[in-house]
Parts: structure tokens; C-alpha cells; sequence
């Protein structure tokens, strides 16, 4: 490699091009065609959460029964700290 590509390769890494090629754009819809399509919202989760967080405070395998519990707290912030808050009232009121 000459130091011509060599210094058009770091341009490239700081400075990435802006058009994707379609072998790129069609990599991506691949990913997101083998994505789950299952989901739960958020009100759907607050009617599950009582039942995950019991299942994970009896040593239960919560995450492996309710999959999509699990996926929504893993991306939702919001849901996830209340997830957290009432696993912490939980573990700390039945002595785990």
C-alpha cells in the first residue's frame, strides 16, 4: 500500500463517504426482515411486570419465559427503571 491509499484510507475512517452502496442498504434490509416482529408497548409491559419481577425474585428463569418482557426492558430506559424499582421493593419485602 502507498502512502497515497494509506492516507486516503484514514480520510476515509474520519471522514466516512456519505452514500451507502446498495449492497450496504440491501445488507440492512436483510437484518431488518430477520428482526422479531414481535413486540410489546409499554402499557403492555406494565400489565406483565408484576409477574416477570415475582418469576426473577423466586429464582425463576424470567427472561427465558417472557422473551419479549425482557427485549422491551433491555431497550426501553423508561421501563427498565421501573422494572428495577419495583424488583428492589420486591427482593427487599420477601428477604432475598
Amino acid at each position: 500500500m502507498n502512502i497515497r491509499n494509506i492516507i486516503q484510507s484514514i480520510r476515509n475512517r474520519l471522514h466516512p463517504p456519505e452514500h451507502l452502496s446498495d449492497e450496504t442498504v440491501l445488507g440492512f434490509l436483510r437484518v431488518l426482515e430477520k428482526a422479531e416482529k414481535e413486540e410489546i408497548s409499554c402499557n403492555e409491559l406494565y400489565d406483565k411486570l408484576d409477574e416477570y419481577v415475582e418469576r426473577e425474585v423466586n429464582q425463576k428463569d424470567a427472561a427465558q419465559l417472557m422473551p419479549l418482557v425482557r427485549d422491551h426492558l433491555d431497550l426501553c430506559a423508561e421501563c427498565c427503571e421501573e422494572y428495577e424499582a419495583l424488583l428492589d421493593v420486591l427482593e427487599k419485602t420477601s428477604g432475598h
